[in-house]
């Protein structure tokens, strides 16, 4: 861990199972019977404490001790030996960490079990339910009221924040409100959608329901002020920003690279720009092809595909809405131009936007093409009707609000896993320490105690709260759940790194741009959208 990493990402990892309930019931018995050790240990070390106490108690109470009646209990009378009871109870106490140590350990292998195997995700996915459920009830009956509640503890956070870092710092407002977000936005969302409350009980997709009508709208008034012409275009780029992939976690690097480079975060000169997108093409042993489409998120710009609106489109219940999204019909048109095949296997990674755009082909472009691998990071997509052929990855983090805007959890399935991070502060480093005899005793690192399967650092990420939407947290998190042994991660990572086996040939970008009419000659233009709606 470097020493500017002060953030850490804890996962745990729901879905993507794959091996039959005996199986998972033999390992909830080792859990709880490692577990019941801990325990045991715990009440041991107990014990000893309350040894040493005893001990030490009798020391100075002794009513026959002669030592003791001199009013010195560490006189030496002759003809008379005293118990060594600082000894006695030192051993004690080293008898009590011991077993207390012991305990940690066993409850520590106990937790590892749980979070690697996803023992105890159906009941915990169930009360989550439960909790967003009466959540959403009660925003629907009394949405002033969760209004004014959610206010009131995203204004506590903001005052928490502002004391632990010095100063302002918005990001502790969503750290405050994560447990209440998906309840009170899929209330919001049952509002706006017209959805009756105690319905949502079947269903999960109010969120969506609302996003359609507002779509209605929002798409009109966008085409009005960004046009709706959409041109798709093939860009060089001057320096190696997407490399070859063999993992989901260098995949996620490269989509990172990628979403900081074309808005000018890193140094590359590689002359990308905003509404870019990479699409890498595999060739495997027996001469085929398989594809890799990187996808990143929002930039926000005036011209951009990418904007804020298209995530109210791409957010829709309803599937022609979905398709008209400019940034999901830009990354559709890229791969016709890259050459994908109808049965070429596919795989889509995309972080916020991107990630619901990878979820929307998937959902809505199966027809078109064969999309067999999802990876998606921080992005609101559990309500997507994605083919169950189609395997998901999604690494959200617990607290970053935009994976809580669909208002429910991803579904539970073997062939999609979620892996949920939660961020944490890093252990501070123990600073190094000088000898008289010139000497020097290295310092402890950050993660002294610690082991890869506690906690992941966050590459690069400062002292203070930090949106955890950036894709360093996803990062950390899919590492984490990696360094655990998960067997749900290990079979997703085993699936995806099938898909696009094989030597890279070629990484080819595409960029996109709205305007309100052509603005490139005819022999240049390489698609031209103006017949499709908002």
């Amino acid at each position: 861990m470097s020493e500017h990493d002060y953030w850490q990402v804890e996962s745990s990892v729901y879905g993507g199972v794959g091996y039959a309930p005996a199986t998972l019931e033999e390992y909830v018995v080792i859990a709880k019977a490692l577990d019941d050790e801990a325990a045991g240990f715990a009440a041991i070390a107990t014990a000893w404490e309350s040894a040493a106490l005893q001990l030490q108690s009798h020391r100075h109470s002794a009513p026959m001790c002669v030592t003791l009646q001199s009013g010195d209990p560490s006189a030496v009378v002759p003809g008379h030996v005293t118990a060594p009871y600082a000894a006695l109870g030192n051993r004690c106490y080293d008898h009590a960490t011991a077993c207390q140590r012991l305990s940690d350990d066993l409850r520590g292998a106990a937790d590892l079990l749980i979070r690697a195997h996803s023992l105890y995700s159906q009941a915990e996915m169930t009360a989550r339910r439960m909790f967003t459920e009466l959540l959403q009830a009660g925003t629907q009956a009394k949405p002033g009221y969760a209004a004014v509640g959610v206010a009131a503890v995203a204004a506590g956070g903001f005052l928490a924040g502002w004391t632990i870092d010095g100063k302002p710092n918005s990001a502790w407002m969503s750290t405050f409100t994560y447990p209440f977000q998906e309840g009170v936005l899929s209330g919001a969302g049952g509002i706006i959608g017209g959805v009756p409350i105690g319905k949502s009980i079947a269903h999960t997709d109010e969120v969506n329901k609302a996003a359609g009508k507002i779509a209605n709208f929002s798409g009109p008034a966008k085409d009005v002020v960004q046009g709706n012409h959409l041109d798709v275009r093939e860009v060089q780029a001057n320096a190696d920003v997407v490399r070859a992939s063999g993992s989901v976690a260098e995949s996620m690097e490269n989509l990172r690279r990628l979403a900081e480079e074309r808005l000018g975060k890193i140094e590359l000169n590689s002359g990308l720009e905003y509404g870019t997108i990479a699409i890498q093409r595999y060739e495997r042993s027996d001469g085929t092809n398989s594809w890799l489409v990187t996808i990143p998120g929002t930039d926000g710009q005036p011209d951009s595909p990418f904007g804020w609106a298209q995530n109210v489109e791409l957010m829709s219940a309803d599937q022609e809405r979905r398709r008209k999204a400019d940034s999901a019909r830009m990354v559709a048109e890229a791969m016709r131009q890259a050459g994908i095949g109808k049965d070429e296997p596919v795989a889509l990674i995309g972080h916020s936007q991107g990630g619901i755009v990878a979820a929307t082909l998937a959902s809505d472009w199966a027809e078109e093409y064969t999309i067999e691998h999802v990876v998606t990071a921080g992005s609101p997509v559990a309500n997507h009707p994605i083919p169950q052929r189609t395997w998901v990855t999604s690494v959200e983090i617990d607290d970053e609000l935009v994976a809580a805007l669909d208002g429910a959890a991803n579904p539970v399935t073997d062939n999609w896993l979620t892996v949920q991070g939660h961020v944490s502060p890093a252990p501070a480093a123990t600073p190094s320490t000088v000898h008289s005899d010139g000497s020097c005793t290295p310092g402890a690192t950050p993660i002294t105690g610690l082991t890869p399967y506690d906690a992941a650092p966050v590459a690069g990420s400062t002292n203070g709260r930090e949106l955890s939407h950036w894709i360093k947290y996803h990062q950390a998190a899919y590492q984490n759940a990696t360094d655990l042994g998960s067997p749900a991660v290990q079979r997703h990572e085993a699936h995806f790194q099938e898909v696009i086996n094989g030597e890279l040939k070629e990484t080819r970008y595409y960029q996109g741009r709205m305007t309100q009419s052509a603005t490139i000659a005819p022999s240049e233009r390489t698609t031209e959208f103006s017949t499709f709606g908002g």
